[in-house]
Order: structure tokens, then sequence, then C-alpha cells
């Protein structure tokens, strides 16, 4: 029997199989090709959205360090600022942030603020012992090079410790006697910890610590710790959160005051004089 086009039956129904099937197969296509596109838009927007969180977070950064911690609107974004007020604490470790190999942590002993070498009226840490604390990985293990400046004799002087975790090859006459048990300060794990030792003249006249984490391929943490008394505040943390729809971009700053530069350590106490050329 043939339909109205003149067609058998089998054959006209084999037709509208095929046809059926050209249409799903095109279906598909489109609707892939619409899924792409809506991801792709999708995509873009995450990524416009975060790096106008992240332009947020920045300004609010910038704004924090003029000493401005109100909150910013901006067209399409906004940040949220907050600090943690001056650091350390009465009685408690300043602690670093992560350091590389190399890096230089500073600590003042003596408020900066004040009329150095004189203290009066600030806090200054004039004990004669302070806690260090380096290190958070027990293969990883770094050593550190750490130089006090004091005041003696009407002169600022130097004195230093090269401290390690373990013997090394060739010797490095490192001195290996901290303690690496492991110590918790605050929140934060330590392995080794050394106590510094003063005379009463170095006690009375001490100025500011420098830190130096050698030997170590990941970066690790620095804390200096009062045996008793305080140090003087210093530091703050500087938190920017920005905002934009719905992805959040964050940002911390770890502010010190009056940090002195790297190349101090070799220069400052050069016995010849110091020439620019």
């Amino acid at each position: 029997m043939k339909n109205q086009q003149g067609l058998p039956r089998r054959q006209a129904g084999q037709v509208i199989l095929i046809l059926i099937l050209v249409m799903a197969v095109a279906l598909a296509i489109g609707i892939s090709v619409i899924q792409r596109s809506l991801s792709d838009i999708s995509t873009s927007s995450k990524v416009e959205q975060s790096s106008r969180a992240f332009s947020a977070a920045e300004a609010g950064i910038e704004k924090a360090l003029r000493n401005d911690t109100s909150n910013t609107v901006f067209t399409d974004s906004r940040a949220t600022v907050s600090n943690s007020g001056s650091l350390p604490l009465a009685g408690q470790a300043l602690e670093y942030p992560l350091l590389g190999k190399e890096e230089v942590a500073q600590v003042w002993l003596a408020d900066p603020n004040a009329n150095l070498p004189n203290c009066t009226g600030y806090t200054c840490y004039t004990q004669t012992s302070l806690g260090v604390y380096w290190g958070n990985s027990s293969t990883d293990k770094a050593a550190l090079e750490l130089t006090i400046v004091y005041y003696a004799g009407g002169s600022y002087q130097s004195k230093k410790w090269y401290l390690d975790q373990i013997a090394r090859t060739p010797a490095n006459n490192f001195d290996t006697s901290a303690d690496c048990g492991g110590f918790l300060i605050g929140v934060n794990a330590y392995r080794c910890k050394k106590t510094l030792s003063f005379t009463a003249q170095e006690a009375a006249g001490l100025m500011l610590l420098r830190a130096r984490l050698l030997y170590n391929s990941t970066s690790q943490p620095i804390a200096v710790a009062p045996v008793s008394g305080s140090l003087p505040p210093q530091a703050m943390i500087i938190e920017s959160t920005g905002t934009a729809g719905d992805t959040q971009r964050k940002i911390r700053v770890f502010k010190l005051d009056k940090v002195v530069p790297p190349y101090f350590d070799y220069g400052i106490f050069s016995l010849g004089e110091i020439n620019k050329n």
C-alpha cells in the first residue's frame, strides 16, 4: 500500500525516523552550544566579579594604610576592612608572617617612636633574656641567623647568634643547642626555641632584633616572645575583604613600624667607610 505521497508505508516510516534522528542530533548540538555559551558567560562573569572584588580589597588596604579603616562602597563592589590594633599586646609574642629563605624579620625591642636611645616614657624591653621561636617543618629544617642591636658605651653595637637544628655537612659551626621539641605560641606551632641571654649592659640598651632564615626551601614562621615584661607595640594586621556579586576576595597585610631595609645587616656595621659609587 502507498500513502498520499505515493511512497510505500515502510519507506515513509523510514524517512520519518531519519528526520527524527536528524532533528535529535541538531537539537543536541544546539543545546551543547547553548550550554557552552552559558558556561563561558558564567565563567567570564565570575572572573570579572573576582577582579572587581580583588580591586575593592586592595582599595580597602590602601585606605587602611592611611589610617582610614571605614568600609568603602564602589559602584559594583565594596570593601570591608578590619585591623588588629597595635601588636603585640602586653606580655605577648610578636609573630611574623611566613618568611622564605634569606628573608629578614625585624622586631623592635625599644619603642621606635621614642627618642632613641632614650626610651623614657615608652615601652622598652630591658630583660636579660628573650625567647625566639622558628620553623614548622620536621623535614625542611631551617637554621636561623640573629642580630641584636643595642646601645652601650655611647655607641650602637651588635651581637650575633647562628642557630641550627642539625649538624650539617660540611660543618657550618652553628649552635645546635636549641630545643626543637615543638612549641605552641597563640594558635601557631613552632618547631624550635632558643632563649637568648644578655649582659646587664646589653639589656639596658636593647634596640632591635633582626632574624634571617637559612637553608629552608619553604616559607616558615618566626616569633619573638618576652621572658618577662613586654615588647613595645610595633605592628598591625590589616584585613580587607572585597565583595562583588557573589564573589569575595580577601587580602591580609602585616604592617610594621619603621622597618630597616635588608642592606642594613651588611652595611651599617662596616669597619670601613661606606661609599656610594
